[in-house]
Order: C-alpha cells, then structure tokens, then sequence
C-alpha cells in the first residue's frame, strides 16, 4: 500500500490539463513527446479511487472483467485509450465519472 501512497504522492501536483497542451505543442513542433506506461499499480488505484467495484470499472472502461484482471496482475498492458482514462482516474475520479454519465 506504501506504492499507492507514493504514487499519490507524485501526482498530488501534477496539472495534468497543463501536460495534455505541452504534448500537443511539442507534438505539433514534430518533438518527442514524453510518454508515461501505466502500471498494474496505477490501474488498481485508479478502480480503488473510482470506488467502483471490478465488474463497474471493467464497464466504463468498456472491457471485460478478465481484461481488467489481466491489467492489475500486470499480465497485460490497456490500450492507450484506456491508459488515459486510467490517469484521469487516478488525478479526478468524481470528473471522470461524471462526464461517463
């Protein structure tokens, strides 16, 4: 649970609106654009800070129980789609599930 915390902790900061323009003017300048591979750490946050239960996050995500499992057992990396619904879980769960409504 101490890796939760930690992970918490690093993007307790993190303006993630301000990262998303970075990446499109760097990758509109033809840059290298900084990439950031979820982890099955970070999935199992993400579910435990949406509040939903397995079969819930599975649904929003529009993926099988078993595909979430594979996820948070590190068996298989999500989609990049998925990787970003992941991330603005973890920074604003109460957004996320709003705007899925």
């Amino acid at each position: 649970m101490n890796h939760l915390n930690d992970i918490e902790s690093r993007d307790a900061g993190r303006d993630i609106g301000a990262e998303l323009l970075m990446a499109v003017d760097e990758m509109l300048a033809n840059n290298p654009v900084k990439t950031y591979t979820i982890t099955q750490t970070d999935v199992a946050l993400a579910r435990q800070k949406s509040e939903l239960s397995q079969r819930q996050f599975a649904d929003t995500l529009g993926v099988s129980v078993r595909t979430l499992e594979s996820w948070e057992q590190g068996v298989r990396k999500p989609s990049k789609a998925a990787q970003s619904l992941i991330k603005l879980f973890i920074k604003d769960p109460s957004f996320v599930r709003e705007a899925l409504r």
